[in-house]
């Protein structure tokens, strides 16, 4: 079987790596010559997602076609689709998520609990819905946003003007109620072709400068959130009649209520971990359903595992150092995504730590990565 890959960045990279072992070849299309996922795959197709004939040419030879990133506006997966080859999942999924407005009032459509939010076209549809919620308020770009772009906090009246010109160079907009979360936790979920449904741990994300920095994930996480997380995974993935995995953020209140903030129709940062740490990973697993063969195991492997992203210090040349101590390391691993170029924020690599107590393997995790240099 020939997988095609939308995007040739670390995820698609993961996909093949962790899937050749069945024998299938890849092809993918990257508008960046020698990207990472290009440099382990049969076939590179180099060109934009915007150019049809790059498109018809890199999805001629595929049997199914998958992505790993929704930043491919829909109607160029439809174009695909039109070719008469599958996309999963499909162009449908991609325009509902794509845009956060739709995206969100599909999910409180379907009883998912969200946090309140309101479509916005003047400054006067901001401050209504302060009046019902309070300062501050979340204004968000409904598409294109990722890593906190796209984003603008604002505390009070006099900030609005500031945020909408801001954010209204980027299209439409909504704004959300701020949520005063406890913590943020994040789960995968996986369906296959025939509806086998399977669900990855809940985990906790830490954030730094709006960027998943390190996933903290546990055997025995609080199980009355595991359910309720659980039963919405089951019930979103049903209700899109999805197919792959499907990577869900939500906040955890102090009362200990759960919102969704977010979906993402892909393999997802906060499932890094799940190489190491679960016997069939993420990454795995989505290939497995594209591809229309059974899911494997979501559980554990370990009673914790914790992921820390290597992110770029500098701009320039990209160049590893200070892994020295982790290699060696039994329960310790490094990803590398092969990235030419290093910029500050940028994800260039992740390390995964697994062991049996969460607080040992965070510990670890940390001396581990505070001396790795890219």
């Amino acid at each position: 079987m020939k997988i095609g890959i939308l995007g040739g960045g670390q995820l698609a990279r993961m996909m093949i790596e962790e899937t050749a072992k069945f024998g299938f070849t890849y092809r993918i299309l990257s508008d960046t010559p020698n990207s990472p996922a290009g440099q382990i795959c049969e076939t590179q197709v180099t060109g934009k997602f915007s150019d049809y004939d790059a498109l018809k040419d890199f999805a001629s030879e595929c049997d199914v076609i998958t992505l790993e990133n929704e930043f491919i506006d829909s109607k160029y997966v439809k174009f695909i689709e039109d070719l008469g080859i599958r996309v999963l999942p499909g162009s449908d999924i991609v325009a509902l998520i794509q845009d956060k407005l739709l995206q969100k009032q599909n999910l409180k459509d379907a009883g998912v609990p969200v946090p309140a939010f309101t479509q916005v076209a003047a400054k006067e549809d901001v401050v209504k819905f302060a009046a019902g919620y309070g300062y501050p308020v979340i204004l968000k770009s409904r598409t294109m946003g990722y890593d906190g772009k796209g984003n603008y906090r604002i505390d009070d009246e006099s900030r609005i003007e500031e945020a909408l010109k801001i954010l209204g160079q980027r299209g439409k907009l909504m704004c959300e109620e701020y949520i005063n979360f406890k913590r943020e936790l994040a789960v995968q979920g996986v369906r296959g072709r025939d509806g086998e449904i399977k669900i990855y741990p809940v985990v906790e994300s830490i954030q730094k400068d709006h960027i998943c920095n390190v996933v903290k994930a546990k055997k025995d996480f609080d199980i009355v959130i595991t359910e309720k997380i659980s039963l919405i995974a089951e019930n979103i993935l049903k209700e899109l009649n999805y197919t792959g995995v499907l990577a869900i953020e939500l906040f955890e209140k102090e009362n200990g209520d759960v919102l969704v903030n977010e979906l993402a129709p892909r393999v997802h940062n906060t499932g890094h971990y799940t190489t190491e740490g679960c016997y069939v990973s993420q990454f795995e697993n989505h290939i497995r359903a594209v591809a229309g063969i059974p899911l494997g195991s979501t559980e554990m492997k370990s009673g914790a595992a914790v992921m820390i992203n290597i992110l770029g210090e500098r701009d320039g040349k990209a160049k590893l150092e200070g892994v020295f101590d982790l290699l060696k390391e039994k329960n310790a691993y490094l990803h590398v995504y092969g990235k030419a170029e290093t910029r500050k924020g940028r994800k260039m690599g992740h390390i995964t730590v697994t062991g049996d107590d969460l607080n040992e393997t965070l510990k670890t995790a940390e001396e581990l990565h505070s001396k790795i240099r890219i």
